[in-house]
């Protein structure tokens, strides 16, 4: 048998669908017996209410949907956490989408949201992402959409993020007051506007240093693995940096592994900054200084953006930055 419908339980009951409906939402106007009979039949038959009817009927789907460009443990499961909790205040649920990091994944993702009737979307775009149409299709019919962290350069809807030259700055500041005189930055995928834009801080953060920067002081890594084969390469220099800088709490993991393979001392031989949600900077001793780039902050950010959209759409939503501050550890 296929979804148990109200139509079903009435007939079973030699009820009116009316009557079925009621007694499932409670009404004051069906008796008790009559009631929790019903409502007995429909959990035993299995019923489950066809949320995306229910939405056609009263023009609200109260569902929003959330496209990631992976699921990894290191920053969007604490993005995932806080939009279902800022969202669920307001009755609303979520369908999170995720793209492996693919462009078609991404654009099959927008359409499952269109189908799925939702009334907006929060997005985070993969590497290969390099215009939104298929999220315009989306605005087109009224669903706006929200992006966060991974956007374009240029962003033309409401985006939620931080301010990656300035943060980055904060860590080299820090590093050079600290006396680290030679710096190495670590960066994510080439192709994403947030690493282009983390590279061009560091760039500008060590010219105002009048530091220098090697070739090999610059590394672009992918995952936890590239950034442990990178570091380890680096250590294999004659011309070894005093400090690391690393864009990311992955990136991170994998640095730390190639130091500690390699028994470096923390601080004395090597300094380290991290961007980070502030969790993974702790599992190391010591603890490593970071930037704190709130992931829970972002997601209700970006939430809250969207129910600034949808309850005023005529509205000229500004986009919003999260602020990051610099937590000291042991690494510096």
């Amino acid at each position: 048998m296929g979804r148990i419908t109200i139509k079903d339980i009435a007939r079973l009951l030699d009820v009116n669908p009316s009557t079925v409906s009621r007694a499932l939402k409670n009404h004051p106007d069906i008796s008790e017996p009559t009631r929790l009979h019903i409502q007995k039949v429909a959990q035993e038959l299995g019923y489950t209410p066809n949320y995306q009817a229910i939405g056609l009927r009263n023009q609200k789907s109260k569902l929003l949907g959330l496209i990631i460009p992976e699921m990894n443990m290191f920053f969007f499961p604490s993005i995932i956490r806080a939009i279902e909790e800022t969202i669920r205040q307001k009755g609303y649920n979520l369908i999170v989408l995720h793209s492996n990091n693919r462009l078609a994944s991404e654009i099959e993702n927008v359409k499952i949201c269109q189908k799925f009737g939702v009334e907006g979307v929060m997005a985070s775009l993969t590497a290969d992402t390099q215009h939104l149409n298929h999220f315009q299709d989306l605005e087109k019919q009224g669903i706006p959409v929200v992006f966060f962290d991974r956007v374009l350069e240029h962003p033309t809807s409401p985006v939620v993020m931080i301010d990656d030259i300035a943060t980055v700055q904060i860590a080299i500041d820090h590093l050079a007051e600290s006396g680290r005189k030679s710096i190495c930055g670590f960066f994510g995928n080439e192709k994403l506007t947030i690493s282009k834009k983390r590279f061009e801080g560091f760039k500008q953060a060590l010219a105002k240093y009048n530091m220098e920067l090697p070739d090999h002081f610059i590394r672009f890594a992918n995952n936890a693995a590239q950034a442990k084969a990178a570091m380890i390469a680096i250590l294999d220099y004659d011309e070894k940096p005093d400090a690391i800088f690393s864009m990311s709490d992955e990136l991170l993991v994998g640095i730390m592994q190639a130091v500690q393979k390699r028994e470096v001392k923390i601080p004395e031989e090597l300094g380290i900054v991290s961007i980070s949600n502030g969790d993974f900077p702790n599992f190391f001793k010591p603890s490593i200084t970071y930037i704190e780039h709130s992931a829970a902050k972002v997601g209700s950010a970006a939430a809250n953006l969207l129910f600034e959209v949808l309850e005023n759409p005529q509205k000229q939503t500004v986009s919003k930055y999260i602020k990051t501050r610099l937590r000291v550890r042991g690494s510096t």
